[in-house]
């Protein structure tokens, strides 16, 4: 799937700095800003505050669920997902080709959720993942008897 690349003056239009004018070229402009899926090392999420649990909504457009992993290590969530793919048309005579590939990492820390019991699923290219939060523990109290020993009385 190739991206469109917003306009802006082309860089023969107006006399600029010969770096900038380099970085205005439509080929280098995704490179150097990000904006393009070259530099596409992170996705976006959103973060929701249930009562019982916080829901993490990851994009993840065009990826299968086995390219994608998480993990929980140490109370940090992980959750990587590796790409690749590749585009090949031909027309009247002129082959053209492309391939991509590269991984994405987000780290989210687990502090009062319930790590034994995160779940996830994918719907629609949308990375659903439930973090339920611990529940409190409830603090009571109790009384504790004493016991009195009793001294031994030596017999002479």
């Amino acid at each position: 799937m190739m991206t469109m690349i917003p306009y802006h003056h082309r860089y023969f239009s107006r006399p600029l700095k010969p770096f900038e004018s380099l970085m205005n070229d439509p080929f280098f402009r995704s490179f150097f800003n990000g904006s393009g899926e070259l530099l596409g090392n992170s996705f976006r999420v959103d973060i929701r505050d249930n009562q019982d649990a916080y829901v993490i909504e990851a994009e993840m457009p065009g990826l299968s669920e086995e390219q994608i992993s998480l993990e929980v290590d140490e109370g940090v969530l992980t959750i990587s997902a590796q790409h690749q793919n590749q585009t090949e048309q031909e027309d009247a005579g002129r082959m053209y080709s492309e391939r991509r590939s590269g991984s994405m990492q987000r780290s989210f820390n687990l502090e009062n959720i319930d790590a034994e019991n995160i779940s996830a699923n994918l719907k629609n290219g949308i990375l659903y993942v439930n973090l339920p939060k611990e529940k409190p523990v409830e603090k009571s109290a109790r009384k504790i008897q004493i016991q009195v020993d009793q001294p031994k009385i030596a017999e002479s």
